[in-house]
C-alpha cells in the first residue's frame, strides 16, 4: 500500500518537475523564436501562417532555413528538402526513445512524437526517474506542450515586433543561445561539459553559415567529441 502511494505521488510530481525544467529551456529558445517571427515579416509570410508552421514544424533551425530559402527564391521542393534534411537527426532521437514509447497508449504513440525536438530529447534523457510508462508520458506531455506553447508565443511576438527591430538582427547570436539552452541540462559531469564547450565554440565559428546551419555543425562537432571520449574510456 505504501509502495503504491509513493509511486502515485512520484507520478503526480512529474508535471511540476517538467514545468521547472522547461523554464530555462524556453527562455533559451525565445531569442530564436523572436528572430524567426521578425524574419517571416520580411520575407514576407503572413503572421498566422508563420505561427501555424511554428506549431506544426516545431523546429527552429528547419523553420529558419525554410524562411531563408524562400527569401532566396527557392521552390517548394527545395524548401521541403531542406527542412527534411535538417530534421533527419530526429530519426536518431526517435530510435533512442522507441523503448519509452513502445508500451504507451496508442493515442500517445501517435501524438507524442510531434513534441520530439532537441530540447525535449535532452530533457528526458537527462533524468533518471522516468522509467515507468505513466511517469514518462506525464513528463513528456507537460514539458513538450509547455515548450511548444512558449515557442509559438515567441514566434508570434517576433512577428508583431518585427517592424520595430533594427535591420541586421544577429541570427547567429540567437542560434548560439539556443544551442546553449539545449546543452545546459546535460552539464553535470566532465564529459558533457567537454561536449558542450566544443559544440558552442564550433557553432560560434560556423555562425556565418546560412539558415542556422552553424548550430547543426556545432552539434555534430559535439557528438564527435562525445564519441571519441567514449572510446577513450574503453
Amino acid at each position: 500500500m505504501t509502495m503504491t502511494t509513493d509511486t502515485s505521488r512520484s507520478r503526480t510530481h512529474r508535471g511540476p518537475a517538467a514545468l521547472r525544467d522547461v523554464v530555462p529551456v524556453a527562455l533559451s529558445i525565445a531569442p530564436l523564436g523572436l528572430v524567426i517571427g521578425a524574419t517571416a515579416r520580411q520575407v514576407p509570410v503572413p503572421s498566422a501562417a508563420n505561427a501555424a508552421v511554428a506549431a506544426g514544424v516545431f523546429a527552429g533551425a528547419a523553420h529558419l532555413a525554410a524562411l531563408t530559402a524562400l527569401a532566396a527564391g527557392a521552390g517548394v521542393l527545395t524548401v521541403l528538402g531542406t527542412v527534411a534534411l535538417i530534421n533527419a537527426r530526429l530519426l536518431l532521437y526517435s530510435a533512442a526513445l522507441e523503448p519509452r514509447f513502445r508500451h504507451q497508449p496508442r493515442w500517445f504513440r501517435w501524438l507524442g512524437p510531434a513534441l520530439l525536438i532537441d530540447q525535449t530529447y535532452l530533457m528526458v534523457t537527462a533524468r533518471d526517474d522516468l522509467d515507468d510508462a505513466a511517469g514518462f508520458r506525464r513528463y513528456w506531455s507537460v514539458a513538450g506542450g509547455a515548450l511548444l506553447a512558449s515557442w509559438v508565443c515567441a514566434v508570434g511576438l517576433g512577428s508583431a515586433l518585427g517592424p520595430l527591430l533594427p535591420p541586421g538582427t544577429p541570427l547567429a547570436a540567437a542560434a548560439v543561445v539556443v544551442l546553449a539552452g539545449m546543452l545546459a541540462p546535460r552539464l553535470t559531469t566532465a564529459r558533457p561539459v567537454a561536449v558542450a564547450l566544443t559544440a558552442l565554440l564550433v557553432a560560434v565559428v560556423a555562425a556565418p553559415l546560412p539558415g542556422g546551419l552553424g548550430v547543426l555543425v556545432g552539434i555534430g562537432a559535439g557528438l564527435v567529441v562525445g564519441v571519441l571520449l567514449d572510446r577513450g574510456r574503453r
